[in-house]
């Protein structure tokens, strides 16, 4: 290989990997990361219950949502319904978990409400 084909053939590597990384940030921001993210912050929900929590749950759903509506504007019908599936049944679960955190959280403030007032 002469010189100047040696610079063609690692500019053309750069241009590869230089895609391949735009790729990789832009798969980051799909439907299926952010399924990902919300089962992350379910599971972190599970385990740490917190308002703060509950609202990155809340704008990670808000994400899907409108990815999904990305996917039905661009015709892929087939993806939309997958992601909304999911999302459907992380929500469900994730309705059940804020029931629960709100109705402890309110249980809680009684009792100390009770508490305060009784000294």
């Amino acid at each position: 290989m002469t010189t100047s084909s040696l610079l063609v053939w690692f500019r053309l590597c750069a241009v590869l990997l230089i895609g391949l990384a735009a790729l990789c940030v832009a798969g980051c921001d799909s439907p299926g990361g952010t399924i990902r993210e919300i089962r992350t912050n379910l599971d972190y929900f599970k385990a740490n219950p917190s308002a703060p929590a509950l609202e990155k749950l809340e704008k990670a759903f808000v994400k899907i949502d409108a990815a999904i509506k990305d996917l039905e504007a661009k015709e892929d019908f087939a993806q939309a319904d997958l992601f909304r599936r999911q999302a459907m049944t992380l929500r469900y679960e994730y309705r059940a978990m804020r029931a629960a955190f709100i109705k402890w959280s309110e249980e809680q403030a009684a009792k100390q409400a009770a508490d305060g007032s009784g000294e």
